[in-house]
């Protein structure tokens, strides 16, 4: 318990929104001690003070505060609520933005490791889920079902101690047995998660992979996998309800006694006339708010575990220290020679993906590296950009180890055409534009006349402007990929490597 309320406040810390709690809470209790407090005083005098004495002025007095604090009332539920849907929009915003900026600056290793569900988990589901946790949850079962709770309890106090213990005895003994049911839903929870994790990673390939399922006609099968998954998923929540439903009925069942227990002692005290019938109204209508506050915190215990659990992995994602640091080491300003000496490269740490790899390349060289599929060639550019780094031997430019120089230096001199061409929801000229916002449009079709493209560009309704992303089939691609040294004074290609 210590080690989950510790994580909470660091939940809280993380949000930075103090003041905005804080004004909040405040709005919060003064609605409900206007609600529980306040209007119920203002009842009690105008209807058994100022009517049975007929004090018309008094009645009219009462009656317009008691009308003030309703609309004051009412004014400060909209602010509150209306508070929260804001902040709960502005943290599902913020975390977002922490987990994306995250995913670009964690080391690409990540991604061999965890499919690719783990990522639109986070960004996802994780993120709305856990958007929840203070604004709505948390508020819901602490500033206002808790501390309901708390004012009523004391109101039974003031009419019978004696009941009101018996009462909250027997509610705390349905609070811990709740408590007790509710540690199992963790297990639940966590298993939807991982299923739900592998339906976005399903549904990401399937779309990725769209052309491939219809032209082998396996759209059936893939429908068949599909509704496989989401039969696992409902009955992991079909099975998550019905725990539900269990501890929520034994918490009913408890509570319910509590009826019970105010009619035996109320009529003992009736007997011996020490208590009022009045009293004993009073006591099975403030012992049945008591309840629905109860019932009120506890419904959100289940929300709860869903919210602190998807805020957790986003933590412990976001304190993953696998990062690469751009700036760290020397700044690289041209490339002259790069060479690879006696390199060997593992992904798994077992199987030898390059061994005892070799070659030197020099200015205005070029080499082309040829061999079968799975043979290294990618593996070999993806060292030279850094993505990964050699278990063994070294990689030199300029003669000197690759490592000495900052990453992003490095990959400003390195120009990488990918095998799979990724297009951005965009125009021609932001997507070249995209790597270098500087680059000016003359350049730009320059480049396009030596690729023999700038005409055929030019033949479009709207030119470089064109919505390339949702007319992918007005240009094709080679299976080709290059690696190109850029000087900082020009465009020039060096080194090549074709699939």
């Amino acid at each position: 318990m210590k080690k989950k309320l510790k994580k909470l406040n660091q939940m809280y810390k993380m949000l930075g929104y103090n003041k905005q709690f804080v004004i909040l809470f405040i709005i919060i209790e003064l609605t409900v001690i206007s609600e529980l407090i306040i209007v119920p005083y203002i009842t009690k005098q105008i209807i058994n003070k100022h009517i049975p004495s007929n004090n018309i002025t008094a009645l009219m007095i009462f009656g317009c505060i008691y009308n003030i604090f309703i609309i004051l009332q009412c004014f400060a539920v909209l602010k509150h609520c209306n508070m929260r849907s804001i902040l709960k929009l502005n943290i599902q915003t913020d975390l977002r933005q922490k987990v994306f900026n995250k995913v670009q600056d964690i080391k690409i290793k990540f991604y061999d490791e965890n499919e690719s569900g783990v990522i639109l988990q986070f960004l996802q589901s994780d993120v709305n889920v856990a958007g929840e946790l203070f604004p709505k949850i948390v508020v819901e079962m602490y500033f206002m079902g808790a501390i309901r709770f708390l004012i009523i309890s004391m109101f039974l106090m003031f009419i019978n101690i004696k009941i009101t213990i018996c009462i909250l005895i027997l509610y705390i003994i349905g609070i811990v047995i709740n408590i007790i049911f509710n540690k199992k839903t963790i297990s639940v929870i966590n298993q939807i998660r991982k299923i739900n994790v592998e339906l976005y990673s399903y549904i990401n390939e399937s779309i990725q992979g769209f052309l491939t399922i219809k032209t082998l006609n396996i759209i059936e099968k893939k429908e068949k996998e599909l509704k496989d998954r989401l039969e696992q998923y409902n009955k992991s929540n079909n099975n998550l309800e019905k725990i539900i439903a269990k501890y929520n009925n034994i918490f009913t069942f408890i509570t319910s006694l509590s009826i019970a227990i105010i009619i035996y002692y109320a009529g003992l005290d009736i007997n011996k006339g020490s208590m009022l019938y009045a009293e004993v109204l009073l006591l099975i209508e403030y012992s049945s708010a008591l309840k629905y506050q109860l019932k009120w915190f506890t419904k959100h215990l289940t929300n709860f575990n869903e919210s602190f659990f998807a805020y957790s992995k986003i933590i412990d994602f976001l304190n993953l220290d696998n990062v690469e640091d751009l700036k760290k080491g020397e700044e690289l300003e041209n490339i002259y020679c790069v060479e690879y000496k006696d390199v060997h490269f593992s992904y798994n740490g077992n199987e030898k993906n390059i061994e005892k790899f070799s070659f030197k390349l020099k200015q205005n060289e070029k080499i082309a590296l040829v061999g079968k599929t799975g043979s290294g060639k990618t593996t070999i550019a993806n060292l030279l950009c850094r993505f990964y780094e050699p278990t063994k031997g070294k990689i030199l430019i300029n003669n000197r180890n690759y490592l000495e120089y900052n990453l992003s230096s490095l990959r400003k001199k390195i120009g990488y055409v990918m095998q799979e061409i990724q297009i951005l929801p965009n125009t021609i000229i932001d997507n070249i534009r995209y790597a270098n916002e500087d680059i000016k449009k003359e350049e730009i079709e320059d480049i396009f006349k030596k690729l023999k493209l700038h005409k055929k560009i030019l033949q479009l309704e709207k030119g470089y402007d064109t919505d390339i992303y949702n007319n992918q089939d007005i240009l094709s691609g080679r299976r080709k990929t290059n690696v190109k040294f850029c000087k900082s004074n020009g465009y020039k290609p060096r080194f090549n490597y074709t699939r």
